[in-house]
């Protein structure tokens, strides 16, 4: 598409990783993805800038058709006439500004353009009309600008107004020319008359009327050149808001939907959306995220259902559908919540947020997530993705942690998350919890937390202190999951996995990131012991470090970085450049969000607390293992082949202690038959040469490889399966109520279902 305005702050581009990408540039324009999915979202800084490039898509498409459109079948008036179906609010608004700005001449508004609208209503609170915004937002100023412009005997000509005429005649001529509105006049006064009958007989009159001017001027399938509308929190479009019975109706036409408060309203159905041309959807404001991700996010309910609960996926029903559809975006509308819960701490209040997506499910499950070095933006795949009746949480650390000693730290942030679980569970909630990355040690230092002495021997159930048995309940119900989670182990696995890469770069020999052979032996006992290769120096490897974050300079130095790398993302050019990069629009908005909250300083602190003592830290780890088996706690473990900086194998050997252990204990021949769910996934590239990429397979849920969105999906479904499976058992047994969300899942993922859901997979590949 041509397009001759510059841009600003701004690309489009598909949402998520989406498989299989190919980047397609043109001269003077943002870059655009085309991904297998097919739709498209674009992110700007602010909500000018989305409107200007939402506008842009207007003017774009119309070029299209003027030099192709005119000449294809179809109606004559489809032919001649640029038709757009518009909605009402602040962000329709917005892009009518854009358009009187960069527009207004590039676009032959008299002669091609002719508006419609997505719904109007007899009245209703707070209810703006979407026509009476088209004309005093636009069509009027468009009026003004024209008349400014050309000659206004030339647009008299045009509007075929005699000569002469005065400034309202020409405006009200173009204004009359160009919509086709929808009329509830006489439904008002039989409204405001009590005759509640005659206004539905007259509401349903009206819908017949535009219905058939739809069929005569657009064709049997009534389908618009362009679609512009907003969307709402709950994924409502136009008047589709969710269980609206319309939305069951594929074939194209217009319906009559009733009001909670009796007033009635003529809408465009969900026919008509799916037979447009072109959808762009303008999205700005707070607490959108949540219906982006319901949109992006693959389901594990029927997909007519979750069109019902979030109107916006009846978008998402084909990938022709999809590839029509653009999302324009500015950030606040890709923020999420942030809420808060206290605690004390050895006498002193202690405050921590999180990033929370709230559930639909009330008192539903609630996961928590613990993100890893890289922060807290690599857990916004999950906080779109996972399960919507599901409450999600990403916990940030916490600016207390600063003020601790380094053996402190790690604690500090056990005890955070144990309140956190406790607190859902003692309101029924269970609260799995995830561990990204270097949050394997806060998950360690949570299951050590119940020991009174970390040395000890680990006590029965029966004797721990009344919260020690109430974390181990809330444990045993939600799991605990491991995303590639470190262990001071992996510091020398890594180590060996440099001088691969090193060897292959100086002298091309096979790349391979595997690490040791064998990471654990087994002692005399039967209990885990790192081979004699790859055990932790006991050694301070970070003393150094240490000793700089104890000098009185560290601090403000350390600071100052953070004070220049918040200037610098202040730069409208610095932030033009992160939101222009080729990778999912949740790592380019929220990572761009929380690098502006970065504090080096902490981090710092973070690292050399928990790597300062990697000796005693693997020993801990080990420990930790065997409380999971003492107390049957359900484990899943994720990690990638080639993870780079933490060992696959690692995680299977410790995997196959646990289910080892847990088979004898348990008295069953085969790993499936545990009660207690200890499970491994390991996540494999698709191509067969090992990229020189040391960072991707680690990162796993913020990817930025074209494998990202498969191993989203692989492991957002392992989650929700692992978590499902342990909360319905413990439903079975009687230690928490029942789920409707979980009995869902149940009913869908039966044995029967299952083997059909594989016969119908199997004749697709065929």
């Amino acid at each position: 598409m041509p397009d001759s305005t510059p841009h600003k702050a701004f690309t489009v581009a598909s949402t998520g990783a989406l498989a299989r990408r190919r980047m397609i540039k043109k001269t003077g324009s943002s870059d655009l993805i085309q991904e297998e999915v097919g739709f498209h979202m674009g992110i700007a800084a602010d909500l000018e800038a989305t409107s200007q490039q939402s506008a842009n898509l207007v003017g774009n498409h119309y070029a299209r058709w003027l030099k192709h459109g005119m000449g294809e079948k179809g109606t004559k008036y489809r032919q001649q006439h640029f038709t757009i179906a518009v909605g009402g609010g602040n962000t329709v608004k917005a892009q009518y500004r854009a358009l009187l700005e960069h527009h207004y001449d590039t676009i032959d508004w008299i002669k091609h353009v002719r508006f419609f609208f997505l719904e109007e209503s007899s009245g209703e609170q707070k209810w703006e009309s979407s026509k009476e915004s088209l004309i005093e937002d636009f069509l009027r100023p468009l009026g003004d600008i024209l008349l400014r412009t050309k000659r206004p005997r030339t647009m008299a000509r045009a509007l075929g107004l005699d000569w002469p005429a005065n400034k309202e005649q020409i405006t009200s001529s173009l204004i009359q020319t160009m919509i086709h509105s929808i009329n509830l006049a006489d439904v008002r006064t039989a409204l405001h008359s009590k005759s509640k009958a005659q206004a539905k007989k007259l509401a349903q009159r009206e819908s017949d009327r535009y219905q058939r001017e739809l069929q005569k001027k657009l064709g049997s399938a009534m389908a618009f050149h362009m679609i512009i509308s907003g969307i709402g929190k709950d994924g409502s479009i136009g008047a589709l808001s969710p269980y609206t019975p319309a939305l069951k109706d594929k074939q194209p036409g217009t319906t009559v939907l009733e009001q909670e408060n009796g007033s009635l309203r003529v809408a465009l159905n969900r026919g008509i959306f799916i037979a447009a041309d072109c959808i762009s959807l303008i999205i700005s404001g707070n607490l959108k995220l949540k219906a982006l991700g319901r949109f992006e996010m693959e389901e594990s309910a029927d997909f007519e259902k979750t069109v019902l609960e979030t109107p916006l996926r009846m978008l998402r029903e084909t990938n022709a559908i999809a590839r029509k559809v653009y999302i324009f975006a500015d950030e606040q509308a890709l923020h999420v919540d942030e809420t808060v819960f206290k605690f004390t701490e050895n006498g002193q209040a202690v405050a921590i947020k999180a990033e929370t997506r709230e559930g639909e499910e009330e008192n539903g499950i609630h996961i928590l997530l613990m993100h890893g070095f890289m922060g807290l933006f690599s857990f916004t795949s999950l906080l779109l993705r996972l399960p919507s009746a599901w409450t999600v949480s990403a916990l940030h650390r916490g600016s207390h942690a600063k003020s601790l000693k380094d053996d402190e730290i790690f604690p500090h942030y056990a005890l955070s998350l144990r309140k956190a679980i406790l607190r859902n569970w003692r309101n029924g909630r269970p609260a799995p919890i995830v561990g990204h990355s270097i949050a394997g040690v806060i998950s360690d230092h949570l299951l050590l937390s119940l020991l009174d002495e970390r040395e000890g021997p680990i006590p029965s159930y029966e004797d721990l202190k009344a919260e020690n048995q109430q974390l181990v309940d809330a444990l045993r119900v939600g799991g605990i999951i491991n995303l590639a989670t470190w262990a001071p182990t992996d510091g020398v696995n890594t180590g060996k996995n440099i001088g691969n890469l090193i060897s292959h770069l100086r002298h091309k020999t096979k790349l391979d990131y595997s690490g040791f052979e064998n990471v654990y032996t087994e002692n005399f006992e039967g209990q885990l012991q790192p081979h004699e290769l790859i055990a932790p120096d006991e050694e301070d490897a970070l003393g150094r470090l240490g000793n700089f974050l104890q000098t009185p300079v560290a601090k403000p130095i350390v600071n100052g970085l953070n004070s220049f790398t918040r200037v610098l993302l202040k730069n409208k050019r610095v932030q033009q450049r992160l939101l222009n990069t080729n990778s999912p629009y949740v790592l380019r908005i929220v990572g761009g969000r929380l690098l502006k909250k970065i504090s080096f300083y902490g981090m710092l602190k973070e690292v050399n607390a928990a790597l300062h003592n990697p000796g005693e830290y693997q020993a801990r780890h080990i420990k930790a293992l065997d409380i999971l088996f003492k107390y049957d706690i359900p484990v899943l473990t994720i990690v990638h082949k080639d993870d780079f900086l933490v060992s696959a194998k690692r995680h299977k050997e410790e995997h196959d202690y646990l289910v080892s252990k847990r088979m004898a204990s348990e008295g069953v021949a085969n790993e499936n038959e545990l009660r207690v769910i200890t499970r491994y996934v390991e996540l494999e590239r698709d191509q067969e040469k090992l990229p020189i990429d040391m960072l991707n397979p680690h990162l796993l849920i913020m990817s930025t490889s074209g494998e990202g969105n498969k191993m989203v999906r692989q492991i957002t479904s392992a989650i929700t399966q692992f978590v499902n499976e342990n909360v319905a058992r413990a439903t079975g047994e009687g230690l928490m109520e029942t789920l409707s969300s979980v009995k869902k899942w149940q009913q869908k993922n039966s044995p029967v279902k299952r083997r059909r859901k594989t016969r119908a997979a199997q004749k697709t590949r065929k």
